[in-house]
């Protein structure tokens, strides 16, 4: 047997040999439910799914169910994180539809405590009638939500669409490897390959998060490029619906005070406001409270219950002037 095929062999071999191993040990010593690789791993294969189409890439499975980070994670008939709902609101309702990536869909959240059941159980306290779903998807940008909310948030006829936008959502299009066995079936390479891009990040070799946020921000950054073209394809789309938009800033978690991306927030602002789109940073809701005791996990700073409930409270003021207007024009939300 040549060499190069004797060695390609043997590092099979002992590839395979080591997994046999890693792999029940993972099970046993790290998956203890809230290890945040390993999490998202699970969440990948077993409430994702893949969607060729170009503008989506991926979407939530409908009827799924999985435990992830100690909290139940379902899906509706239609693949949404929120209780199924009519095709049609009951009359006098005012529908609200939410859109977002993992923040929206409420990553490490009891689904009672997310943003979006937030604000309906808010507004319904304050004697609204109103209904909504939750079309956030985790590792979305905004132009995957604009196309889902197209595809499946336009047949719910909804009067109100609130994008819940977070600092990541000016990133280009994920890249997706269909041919990675080992990333779909081992837990052990999952925690390996993350654990090795960590060991990358601390050592320089990647931009560190603040530096990675912000060039994602550069006038010429393909994925910002793309953003904005996206808020303003959500623009048209409420126009061409006749319904109403709002566009509301989720703060990045690790540092409030002084907050470290305001010129981000900035420019973000100033694109949803040239299309005639009320925006609202919900930093003030959080940014006297301490960091840590918003993020789901030490290691994960998604925002957790806590951070959701505070948020929300931000998103509903911001709401109240558009239901009055349905209110008076279509007898709706009251």
């Amino acid at each position: 047997m040549p060499s190069f095929l004797k060695n390609t062999l043997l590092f099979v071999v002992v590839t395979f040999l080591c997994l046999l191993v890693l792999e029940p040990m993972t099970w046993l010593l790290v998956d203890n439910g809230t290890t945040y690789e390993l999490e998202m791993w699970k969440y990948a294969t077993k409430v994702k799914q893949r969607d060729y189409r170009a503008d989506i890439g991926h979407a939530h499975r409908p009827n799924a169910h999985a435990q992830l980070m100690g909290e139940d994670v379902r899906t509706d008939s239609h693949g949404f994180r929120s209780p199924e709902i009519p095709a049609v609101a009951p009359p006098g309702v005012a529908r609200i539809a939410f859109s977002g990536d993992s923040i929206a869909m409420g990553w490490g959240v009891a689904e009672k405590d997310t943003i979006p059941m937030q604000v309906l159980a808010g507004l319904k306290a304050q004697g609204r009638k109103v209904d909504g779903f939750n079309l956030g998807v985790g590792n979305y940008n905004t132009s995957q939500e604009l196309a889902v909310y197209k595809d499946k948030g336009s047949k719910m006829k909804p009067d109100i669409i609130v994008l819940i936008y977070f600092i990541n959502d000016g990133e280009p299009m994920p890249v997706y490897d269909d041919h990675n066995w080992l990333e779909e079936h081992s837990q052990a390479y999952v925690v390996m390959k993350y654990r090795f891009d960590a060991i990358m990040r601390s050592s320089g070799e990647v931009p560190d998060w603040k530096k990675y946020y912000r060039d994602l921000y550069k006038d010429d950054a393909p994925g910002w490029k793309k953003t904005q073209e996206a808020i303003a394809g959500f623009a048209k789309v409420a126009k061409d619906e006749g319904i109403q938009l709002l566009v509301v800033h989720v703060p990045e978690l690790h540092e409030l005070k002084p907050y470290p991306f305001a010129d981000v927030t900035a420019k973000v602002r100033a694109a949803v406001e040239a299309q005639g789109v009320p925006f609202v940073d919900l930093l003030p809701t959080v940014e006297n409270l301490s960091p840590p005791s918003l993020w789901v996990t030490v290691p994960d700073p998604h925002p957790n219950g806590v951070a959701d409930i505070a948020m929300s409270k931000g998103v509903v003021p911001a709401l109240l002037p558009l239901l009055d207007k349905l209110c008076s024009t279509q007898q709706k939300g009251c």
